[in-house]
């Protein structure tokens, strides 16, 4: 008896809608692996036995809207990341989570996806061509992310409609069930605008390590954040 997570048919149907929309995304095999990797670790599994169930989840799952609307934003989040992001010329990515946690005992605090979208104040559009960089607003660092597939600071293209997302690599912990507010800041910058700084705290308790690819649905997001045009001299 074969075992199959419906929500990979989902995640692939969406998918390919979303791609059909954007016909300037790159869609080479290791970029759609990407997305669909990205998508499917943020989305809780749904198993079935049979083809025959499967055809009756997926009528189920369909007449489910809000579960739809909250599939294919997690598509397009992923569109949005990877075509960012992505590294299809290299023959490896190079990750760095273990520089990040140096820690022997293996416990550290576990970051959440952070997620926002940028919107131009004028038109009330996505904003583009925007620079967002994440900060430990402590000692104004640059905050190390999860891989070298999320980068930082991040540059807003036109395919990512505004939206940006971050995953910071973990921070190493002493033991188990520490809590700490950790205060960070984003600073988004595009010529013309002004500079805007945002602040906000994520509480966390430190847990063992979590696996680099873990299947979570932990997502901190943001309110929208609004860019406005620097004022003209002499008005």
């Amino acid at each position: 008896m074969k075992i199959h997570n419906l929500v990979e048919d989902v995640v692939a149907k969406y998918l390919k809608e979303v791609l059909e929309m954007k016909p300037d995304i790159c869609t080479c095999d290791q970029c759609l692996m990407d997305m669909t990797c990205y998508a499917l670790n943020k989305l809780r599994p749904m198993y079935v036995v049979s083809s025959r169930g499967i055809i009756h989840s997926e009528n189920q799952k369909r007449d489910n809207s809000q579960q739809d609307i909250d599939v294919m934003s997690v598509v397009m989040e992923a569109v949005n990341v990877v075509s960012q992001t992505r590294r299809h010329d290299e023959e490896h990515i190079q990750h760095h989570y273990e520089k990040q946690v140096d820690n022997t005992k293996g416990y550290c605090f576990n970051f959440p996806h952070i997620v926002g979208r940028v919107i131009d104040s004028q038109s009330f559009l996505a904003a583009e061509d925007v620079s967002v960089e994440l900060f430990f607003s402590q000692n104004k660092q640059a905050t190390p992310m999860m891989n070298e597939k999320w980068t930082n600071p991040l540059k807003l293209v036109p395919q990512m409609e505004g939206t940006f997302s971050f995953w910071p690599a973990p921070v190493a912990a002493d033991k188990k069930g520490i809590q700490k507010d950790f205060q960070l800041q984003l600073e988004l910058k595009k010529e013309g605008y002004d500079t805007i700084i945002k602040y906000f705290e994520i509480r966390l308790v430190s847990d063992v390590r979590q696996m680099e690819y873990s299947i979570s649905d932990q997502v901190f997001h943001l309110d929208d954040i609004f860019l406005y045009q620097e004022e003209e001299e002499n008005q």
